[in-house]
């Protein structure tokens, strides 16, 4: 009998160990949808990286959805406030709502983007940082965009 509940017991353990991971996540929903990315018309040219893309995708959703505070999210250390974000929501908020052309010019630590807004006769600059090697960028939220 002892050793029933003791079996019992490490079955418990596994389920509750294994409850945690993320191998046994059901949730199949692709990245672009769950981060907003899949409803853009966004042309894009230049050699974007994989992460500079990715990084522009989501300020450009978080305009569209005028999320100030997941813009912000999105800001370097130092890059910016919610503040910032909520005056780029403001400005850029209405014409993010619009296709869009982003044109890439890559550095090597930074990124600018150039974005035209379909209706709109001014450009959205974007400023990336990498703040390592690993292809993961902030965007510079500054007051003059």
């Amino acid at each position: 009998m002892r050793r029933a509940h003791k079996a019992v017991g490490l079955v418990g353990a596994a389920v509750l160990v294994l409850g945690g991971c993320d191998a046994l996540d059901t949730d199949k929903t692709p990245d672009r949808v769950r981060n907003g990315t899949s409803e853009l018309e966004l042309t894009v040219t230049g050699r974007p990286s994989p992460g500079s893309l990715s990084t522009t995708e989501q300020v450009l959703a978080r305009l569209k959805a005028r999320d100030a505070e997941g813009l912000a999210d999105l800001a370097t250390e130092g890059g910016g406030s919610e503040g910032d974000a909520r005056a780029w929501v403001t400005r850029w908020g209405k014409a993010a709502q619009y296709p869009a052309t982003a044109h890439f010019h890559l550095g090597e630590k930074e990124s600018t983007v150039d974005i035209r807004f379909t209706g709109e006769r001014a450009t959205l600059s974007l400023l990336l940082e990498d703040d390592g090697y690993d292809d993961e960028y902030g965007v510079v939220l500054s007051a003059d965009n």
